[in-house]
């Protein structure tokens, strides 16, 4: 993160998320959130530098990613959920607290344009058509840089043994070898999942593998790759035929999308 602008955004989101922070007994779900965040903006740099997007695009990556989870602090809060249907949309939550906290202010508009579509536009199940193709580009390197440190996060939680903080999972059920064939389906058929569905962790695994087919540029298979999560993923999941047959075809478009020049 090299610009004043972005560096001034982080210490206002640092600020704002402060007290959240001090919160007796809630530490440990606002911390994951703020490094979360620090990820994703670091992984939205890597991309935007990869990917040689021209400016004023790396630095509205950098914003929207500093911002795209403002929401979750109040989320948190209020719910004591991270489950979006059983509380509210935190995307349009981290839209209204950054403006109600002027978190942008000073923010060339170009910016603050770019940075507020891409946020809202983060947790939508599919882009919908966009006449700004900039914003289309900041919104696919927000979407494509949360992904990618989810995938990470999720990791982490499924390798404990019996994890103190299953909010993390959206307090899914941990029954080894199940898994719902609806969400199975929907991955096998290129459709994204939905949270409303999940019934098991199995399911949450089967549908992050699933988003292979939403990620968007060569950066993020790239990096998808280096750090081995779908390998990762597919060691835990039932090793029946529908799961083996799933690997090799994630993996075979994997593949396709790293030797698309």
């Amino acid at each position: 993160m090299s610009d004043a602008l972005s560096q001034e955004i982080a210490g206002r989101f640092n600020a704002f998320a402060a007290p959240y922070l001090a919160a007796p007994g809630d530490s440990f779900a606002y911390t994951i959130k703020v490094e979360h965040t620090m990820r994703v903006l670091a992984l939205a740099d890597t991309i935007s530098r990869e990917e040689r997007l021209p400016a004023p695009l790396p630095q509205a990556c950098r914003v929207a990613a500093l911002l795209h989870d403002v929401g979750r602090f109040p989320q948190y809060e209020m719910f004591r959920t991270f489950r979006d249907a059983q509380s509210a949309n935190h995307a349009a939550l981290s839209v209204r607290h950054t403006l109600r906290a002027r978190l942008l202010d000073g923010a060339p508009q170009v910016i603050r344009r770019l940075a507020i579509g891409a946020v809202y536009l983060h947790n939508k199940r599919t882009l919908p058509p966009l006449r700004n193709r900039d914003l289309g580009i900041v919104a696919r390197v927000v979407r494509d840089s949360d992904k990618l440190d989810i995938y990470k996060i999720m990791l982490d939680h499924f390798s404990q043994q019996a994890s103190e903080h299953p909010e993390l999972t959206l307090d899914v059920r941990d029954e080894p070898d199940a898994y719902s064939q609806g969400i199975l389906d929907a991955v096998l058929n290129h459709r994204p999942g939905d949270y409303r569905d999940i019934i098991y962790i199995n399911d949450f695994k089967l549908m992050i593998i699933g988003w292979v087919y939403d990620l968007n540029f060569r950066a993020s298979f790239r990096l998808l790759q280096k750090y081995g999560y779908l390998e990762t993923l597919f060691a835990s999941l039932p090793q029946d035929e529908q799961i083996r047959s799933l690997d090799g075809q994630i993996h075979a478009a994997l593949a396709a999308r790293l030797n698309h020049a």
